[in-house]
């Protein structure tokens, strides 16, 4: 049975960090370049850090906080993954422009950059936000027990006269 438990608990990790990897795609596209072989391999490590982190946790609940606070920080930082990927962009369109348009270029793709990397902290923050907080309940959280050792009602001194 726990076999079966440490498969499905490495289960969840990976699928947790296939979609931080895709949260975290952006960013990945804004470092990599053409014939580029470090980025893949930066992804799967990803995936198989998430799976070693949940694969590690003691109890399948623990897992799937651990895989959300992966998840939910992936997710928090879409903004900057956006805003990385749109100063990218951006040069290559200035980069490409003809001659004498470089400055309609530039404008053009700042505005753009601007929109996106919005859109995105929009998204991200709070998907993040609330991704994180349900990663730090099942991670956290629990059932608390109070055990009353001894019930003695106390009596206060008095002043007799």
């Amino acid at each position: 049975m726990t076999f079966i438990k440490s498969i499905f608990r490495i289960l969840i990790g990976v699928l947790f960090g296939a979609a931080s990897a895709v949260a975290l795609t952006p960013a990945f596209a804004a470092f990599s370049s053409e014939g580029d072989t470090v980025t893949p391999i930066v992804m799967m490590s990803l995936v198989l850090l998430c799976g070693l982190f949940c694969f590690f946790a003691p109890s399948i609940r623990r897992a799937f906080g651990r895989g959300f606070l992966v998840l939910g920080a992936s997710v928090f930082a879409l903004p900057i993954s956006a805003f990385l990927l749109s100063g990218r962009a951006g040069s290559e369109v200035v980069r490409a422009a003809e001659v004498g348009t470089e400055g309609f270029a530039a404008v053009g793709a700042g505005l753009a950059g601007v929109a996106v990397t919005g859109v995105a902290t929009f998204i991200g923050l709070i998907v993040g936000s609330i991704l994180l907080l349900i990663g730090l309940v099942l991670s956290l959280g629990g059932r608390r027990e109070v055990v009353i050792v001894e019930s003695r009602v106390r009596s206060e001194p008095t002043i007799r006269k």
